[in-house]
């Protein structure tokens, strides 16, 4: 089977990343802090692209072509189900990634940051409890 403890540990990372960007919960606190978050955003992203490869190179590939018809079907869906997340994240990268764009628009950045981060939060929880399960050592 695979070993999926340094996925995990991603997960851990991504979950530590949100959590410091998400203490700020009024526009003020998005504008006064606006360096740091976008500072932690850009590594959210670096971690994510980083964990991303790994999947896309060598869990996925590997579970898509599994014996086990179950794992092989799991994996596919969530594969799939990925490629939409990762573009969502990546537009709010893109709209939020500097200094100058998040302090221009907290409130959109407030309500984005949320909704982006419960969609990868809510991903995650799955990879952790419905596919690595199936596969772990």
């Amino acid at each position: 089977m695979i070993d999926t403890g340094n996925l995990e540990r991603q997960h851990q990372d991504f979950f530590v990343l949100m959590g410091k960007i998400s203490i700020h919960r009024s526009e003020e606190q998005v504008k006064a802090n606006a360096a740091a978050i976008a500072l932690l955003l850009n590594q959210l992203s670096g971690k994510l692209k980083i964990h991303a490869i790994s999947e896309d190179k060598f869990l996925y590939p590997s579970l898509m072509n599994h014996n086990n018809l179950n794992i092989k079907n799991i994996s596919q869906k969530f594969y799939t189900e990925m490629g939409g997340l990762a573009q969502v994240f990546e537009e709010f990268k893109n709209n939020f990634a500097t200094t100058n764009k998040i302090s221009a628009n907290p409130a959109a950045f407030l309500i984005e940051s949320q909704k982006v981060f419960t969609a990868l939060q809510r991903r995650v929880d799955k990879e952790n409890t419905e596919l690595y399960p199936l596969v772990v050592l």
